[in-house]
């Protein structure tokens, strides 16, 4: 009997292992909009960090951030715990992810182009 218990504990102890090795995917990047080519969301592309955009095109007209449910998994250690998005007047919209075990170290996920943006958290 105590065999069997050992058994189905080391059993149910390597499945927990493996779940918790597995690695998280990376959330998918995506353009919104068709961007023309003149506009500073054209300089801008998936997967770049916020330095470098600030650099780029300036700061934001406004910002605000929220947690994702990613947030709340024990052992998460990916990069999605947290997106920041950072609204630009008559341009759109950036947001980026990348909070997690790691530190703050936000990359751009997704770019919003719309051009009636008014550039201030109205939500």
């Amino acid at each position: 009997m105590r065999t069997q218990f050992l058994q189905v504990g080391l059993i149910a102890a390597m499945g927990l292992l493996t779940a918790c090795g597995s690695s998280p995917r990376a959330p998918q990047q995506q353009i919104v909009g068709q961007i023309p080519a003149g506009s500073p969301f054209a300089k801008v592309q998936p997967g770049m960090s916020m330095k470098q955009v600030h650099d780029l095109i300036g700061q934001p007209t406004d910002s605000y951030n929220n947690m994702t449910g990613k947030m709340f998994i024990p052992f998460y250690f990916g990069s999605d715990a947290m997106r920041m998005e950072e609204l630009y007047k008559g341009q759109g919209r950036l947001t980026y992810t990348g909070v997690g075990a790691g530190g703050a170290n936000f990359n751009v996920y997704q770019i919003t182009y719309d051009p009636s943006e008014d550039g201030y958290n109205n939500r």
